[in-house]
């Protein structure tokens, strides 16, 4: 029997072995800069607009846990809940370019936490999946742009914070691959990890599925776009039905589409045309976001 959950959609008109060198500088808020961080949290505010997190409060839902964790976790930082159990993590992230960017460059950012300060990353792969090339594994090389910005942290007994950010192609030339999956995987002291990302080309944005709270899933466009809107976010609920499964993928059927509210955004008046699309989601649901 196939599944059948409800996933709110907002609608914007290999193989290395690391050797980590711990910095004691936090990371730097470079004023409208790719990797600004209003809010000290960690998580840079393209990286807070992709997650539907707040860039101006470092714990977004006021439950005493901060966005940082409840992201690397999977956990749900808009919807207030009790800690996780303690352990290594590691969440993906893709973002799109800051306004006024030149390069219209996108970023793949990692995000790890460290629970025992010792434990070793003793493997790490990227790689991209995409539906017409169901199985392969592409390497994640090709989309590099530059070199990679690397911090971390030291947040006490919530760990040992990193954070790799990697500059991407344009997202014109990542428009071209879509939809399409970029994921990771690394073994972290005894645990496996694995994270990923897809990202689908909806009404001409790039957009990415992540956990929206209370066992749903947002796609959120990976960054602001002015020209359609300015930072207005339009929220749009769909009811998707699992109607298959192959290689490229799991399919996902719209069955029904509605607005609803979410903090200050407001809907798009195209959602309920989305009725009745088909969604393929390179490496299924289980991976997105978290473990």
């Amino acid at each position: 029997m196939f599944a059948r959950l409800t996933i709110s959609l907002i609608v914007c008109g290999g193989f290395a072995t690391f050797a980590w060198q711990h910095r004691s500088q936090p990371i730097q808020a470079i004023e409208n800069g790719p990797l600004t961080d209003s809010d000290n949290d960690f998580l840079p505010d393209c990286v807070e607009w992709a997650l539907l997190t707040s860039a101006g409060n470092p714990d977004t839902d006021g439950d005493q846990i901060s966005d940082f964790v409840e992201v690397v976790q999977r956990g749900q930082p808009r919807v207030v809940g009790g800690p996780l159990p303690t352990d290594q993590e590691m969440r993906l992230v893709v973002t799109g370019p800051v306004p006024g960017d030149p390069n219209n460059g996108t970023w793949m950012h990692l995000f790890v936490r460290l629970a025992e300060p010792t434990a070793q990353i003793t493997s790490f792969q990227a790689w991209v999946e995409m539906p017409i090339l169901p199985g392969v594994r592409i390497g994640f090389d090709f989309l590099g742009f530059g070199a990679p910005v690397f911090q971390t942290r030291s947040a006490g007994a919530e760990g040992q914070w990193i954070q790799i950010s990697v500059p991407m192609v344009s997202t014109n030339l990542l428009q071209q691959l879509l939809p399409c999956s970029i994921q990771v995987e690394s073994f972290i002291g005894n645990r496996y990890l694995r994270s990923g990302v897809t990202l689908l080309d909806l009404a001409g944005s790039i957009t990415s599925v992540v956990p929206f709270g209370d066992g749903t899933f947002a796609a959120q466009c990976i960054a602001p776009n002015p020209a359609g809107g300015g930072l207005t976010n339009r929220v749009c609920l769909l009811d998707l039905l699992e109607v298959g499964s192959g290689p490229g993928g799991t399919v996902f059927q719209i069955v029904d589409a509605f607005c609803d509210d979410c903090n200050e955004v407001e809907c798009a008046p195209t959602c309920p045309a989305s009725i009745g699309w088909l969604i393929t989601v390179p490496g299924g649901l289980g991976v997105i976001g978290g473990s």
